[in-house]
């Protein structure tokens, strides 16, 4: 039980396991919500009898099912159990008939045991606080259930409690995983959106990079490389991010409709280690930053800022190379005319082994083919 994180599969397991082994019509359990502040039948489970919606059944603090486990006046019962046959031999007996307060009570807790058809409650407790209610339905052969399976079934509501404890702990933290995770990738939107205002030109093209990458990461996929879904979410945003440190380049630089000078040229070139230290303080962006950091190397070790060769390019550097190289080639620049689709294929063939990882590239020509 403690090795699963979800509560309604958790929730379901049990269920499933007292109903086949304890052999009962139903069972459900009612859990505490903080928020509502009232007991809620999550999951209710059986092969005959009562089966409640998700949601549906609902009761209050103060009620008699739930007061039973923790108002003195019924201190008097096993209050460790709730047992259909036990009030209802109550209500035969003197003390019942004598005691008109406690009869009514007695009465009560009976009137919600036949609208739930449970023959046994059991209660879960943490920390002294009454955490849910396992009720189950009548036993299939009609039999009372005995010494044994009552004693079972008391032993598993407490490792149920703590197992749901325990789901319930890695549900919230995911759940603030999640919250961060958007904030991370807002964050990474508007990084993307400061690059695109910068330069004038290659608006849409950070966009287009990435689009290319991940369909270059589906085919990865295809032939076991790069296949984790880890890889393609870096992928994604490293592709996102790549030109970054053009945040540090002139707007004088990148709008220039000539071509640059040796100065401008090395504004340019030097954007990869710009865009690191740019990232570097953002602890999330780590594995990340290699795209960034290593897209304009080359095959061949002619590339910069580093002069990385060969493998020693990281996968994702390379995909994000061509998928850079061939949306500069099909888009207008300052200084020239795009070139045609056929032409920049043909231009990613003719660089294969040279610029370009010849697998990635071989992978990016028949993505774009639709091969």
């Amino acid at each position: 039980m403690i090795r699963i994180h979800k509560v309604d599969t958790l929730i379901k397991l049990i269920l499933r396991t007292i109903i086949k082994n304890v052999r009962v019509h139903h069972a459900g359990i009612f859990l505490y919500d903080k928020q509502k502040q009232e007991f809620v039948v999550r999951i209710s489970r059986g092969t005959r009898g009562l089966k409640i919606p998700a949601g549906f059944a609902k009761i209050k603090p103060d009620n008699p099912l739930i007061s039973y486990f923790s108002d003195l006046r019924y201190s008097m019962f096993d209050q460790e159990l709730l047992l259909y046959s036990k009030i209802k031999a109550f209500l035969r007996s003197r003390t019942a008939r004598r005691n008109k307060l406690i009869r009514e009570n007695a009465q009560r807790i009976l009137d919600e045991l036949d609208l739930y058809q449970a023959r046994a409650c059991i209660p879960g407790f943490y920390r002294n606080h009454l955490v849910g209610i396992l009720f189950l339905g009548a036993k299939d052969d009609h039999r009372s259930l005995d010494k044994d399976e009552l004693s079972f079934l008391s032993i598993l509501a407490s490792d149920v409690v703590m197992a749901l404890q325990n789901a319930y702990l890695i549900e919230n933290l995911n759940s603030q995983l999640d919250v961060n995770k958007k904030l991370f990738l807002s964050t990474v939107s508007a990084l993307a959106s400061v690059i695109e205002a910068k330069d004038k030109y290659t608006r849409g093209h950070t966009q287009r990079v990435v689009d290319y990458s991940l369909r270059i990461a589906d085919k990865l996929a295809e032939y076991n490389m790069g296949d984790s879904q880890k890889f393609k979410e870096n992928l994604g945003i490293s592709a996102l991010l790549h030109d970054i440190g053009k945040i540090a380049v002139p707007e004088s630089v990148l709008n220039k409709k000539s071509r640059p000078t040796d100065k401008e040229l090395e504004y340019i070139t030097s954007h990869p280690i710009r865009g690191v230290e740019i990232l570097t303080p953002i602890k999330e962006f780590e594995d990340i930053m290699v795209g960034v950091k290593y897209h304009h190397e080359r095959y061949d070790g002619k590339g910069y800022p580093y002069r990385l060769k060969g493998k020693q390019i990281p996968l994702i550097a390379a995909v994000i190379a061509v998928a850079d190289a061939y949306d500069a080639m099909t888009t207008d620049r300052p200084y020239r005319k795009a070139l045609s689709q056929q032409e920049a294929l043909k231009e990613i063939k003719r660089n294969r082994g040279k610029q370009f990882s010849p697998k990635v590239a071989d992978i990016f020509l028949k993505v774009i083919k639709g091969k």
